[in-house]
């Protein structure tokens, strides 16, 4: 594996010196002297010392004040606007105090005057490559912590949004950016999207995506991500840095930030570590997408699951699908955390698996049950939960499946659980999956009106149902209840449907619910 190198020079290379100096003499003195020791140019000029610059790097200027063409404060300030890995010192023979100041603040690290001695000189300037040396130690350590950090924080989570809002956070808060946009590419869709755009003004509106195929070339993404970002980069390319976000050599998405013109230019340093940056952003939301996909498979598969069994009678088809609905909703509005809505989502749609093991006859009964049907059909979510619990992925749904026909009093089955002592998943999907019974067809009674619904569950509250939680449900179903339903669940029934002439004494919670 190749060595990564955070800094900008190798503790083994010889340190690369400019001498920036309109009086020949002291040049010529300065360059001679330090050649000893280093590898040293010299200008007679700030303009000068410039064109040198954008030739190759050095590691310190050593600068005059008062020169002709460019005086040495403005030479600082280029340096500090331009070449911010570069260090200087500062010669002067009208050393005040105010201008060391300033040039201090230019950032010098430090000041000799003229006329200048020879071993002040050499050990000022081993001072200040010794202080540049402690520097770029702390920024390499400063960045391997923050790597650490950065690897750690995007390891916790598969999930895009959670990954996502990591990964501008910290970003965010290393490159201090004017303006920074995160897009991937989608490519079962052959788009690309906008995952987060972030500027000092606040966050930007996301998921926006725009046509791209995956086989495209890497200026192609650029103008892609632009587009989705929502504008041009910055016009100077030194404060604008973008890199394509690649894993295993395929493009995954494109990266990019943007400074402001007072703010110091990315230089070297900062652009490797983004790079670096990038691969692990890449990795990791490569990783998220194929988790949610996986995710997505598998809760299709569950779904078609559900939906097989509740086919069984068309007076039930998609009853687990809204129930879920219901439930999920329910528990967002209690305030439970995602996983826990997680596993009401996944439980709602398998809460009814057990029914498997239950012979038509009694399912698809247009009458109340006798005791010994209702007995057999109780066995239900026990039947669901043998068939569940060889799935190692899905085992916390245990608990929700077989509670979800347990009572507030005790009364309820299988386990005549009490309470609190039912878990409160379970007791959401038992509120669920009443309401969803009473306010559709059924082979034994037609859908109740939704106020005789909730006329019911209220009556029920504290004794069939945890009362709190009906409160809370009767006022979202009057808030939302339209939302909530889901649209063209019911397949065309093939037989009418069966009316009985007398009224039945049906329980709400039978079972076939």
């Amino acid at each position: 594996m190749a060595d990564l190198q955070l800094g900008t020079a190798t503790p083994a290379a010889r340190a690369r010196l400019l001498v920036v100096e309109d009086d020949a003499n002291i040049r010529t003195f300065c360059q001679r002297l330090l050649r000893m020791s280093y590898d040293v140019e010299a200008a007679e000029h700030g303009a000068a010392a410039l064109v040198l610059l954008r030739e190759r790097p050095f590691d310190l200027v050593i600068t005059d004040l008062q020169m002709p063409v460019m005086g040495g404060m403005e030479l600082l300030e280029q340096l500090r606007q331009h070449y911010p890995e570069c260090d200087a010192l500062v010669l002067t023979a009208h050393a005040t105090v105010d201008t060391a100041r300033e040039a201090m603040k230019l950032g010098a690290l430090d000041y000799l005057d003229k006329p200048v001695e020879s071993e002040s000189l050499l050990r000022t300037v081993r001072s200040c490559l010794e202080l540049r040396r402690m520097r770029q130690e702390k920024e390499r350590l400063s960045d391997l912590v923050f790597m650490y950090q950065f690897s750690q924080a995007i390891a916790s989570s598969l999930a895009v949004e959670t990954q996502v809002g990591q990964i501008v956070e910290f970003l965010w808060q290393r490159y201090a950016p004017e303006s920074l946009a995160l897009s991937m590419l989608l490519p079962d869709d052959d788009e690309l999207m906008l995952l987060a755009s972030r500027t000092q003004a606040g966050r930007a509106e996301e998921g926006r995506a725009t046509p791209l195929r995956p086989e495209c070339g890497p200026e192609d993404l650029l103008q892609a991500h632009l587009v989705v970002a929502g504008g041009p980069g910055a016009d100077d390319e030194t404060r604008f840095v973008g890199v394509v976000l690649r894993s295993h050599d395929t493009p995954v998405g494109y990266l990019h930030l943007v400074r402001r013109p007072e703010q110091p230019p990315f230089d070297a340093g900062e652009r490797r570590l983004l790079g670096i940056f990038a691969g692990q952003v890449a990795a990791s939301l490569e990783n998220a997408r194929l988790h949610q996909a996986l995710k997505d498979q598998n809760r299709q598969t569950i779904e078609a699951l559900a939906e097989a069994i509740d086919a069984r009678d068309a007076h039930t088809y998609g009853h687990s699908r809204q129930v879920t609905r219901y439930a999920v909703r329910l528990a967002q509005v209690v305030g439970l955390p995602p996983e826990r809505v997680e596993l009401i989502d996944y439980a709602g749609l398998l809460h009814d698996v057990g029914k498997i093991g239950i012979r038509d006859y009694i399912l698809l009964k247009p009458g109340a049950l006798d005791d010994e049907e209702f007995t057999i059909m109780k066995r239900h979510p026990q039947i669901g939960v043998k068939i569940i619990e060889r799935v190692r992925g899905l085992r916390r749904t245990l608990a929700i499946i077989e509670g979800h026909h347990e009572r507030w009093d005790g009364r309820g089955y299988p386990n005549g659980l009490a309470g609190e002592q039912i878990p409160l998943e379970a007791r959401i999907l038992a509120i669920a999956d009443a309401f969803e019974a009473m306010t559709a067809d059924r082979a034994y009674r037609p859908a109740m009106k939704l106020e005789e619904a909730l006329g019911i569950l209220m009556r029920g509250s504290g004794s069939s149902w945890d009362p709190g939680l009906v409160e809370i449900f009767v006022e979202l179903i009057r808030r939302e209840g339209g939302a909530l339903q889901i649209r063209g669940l019911k397949p065309q029934l093939t037989v009418p449907l069966i009316r009985p002439r007398e009224p039945l004494a049906i329980q709400v919670g039978d079972g076939r619910d």
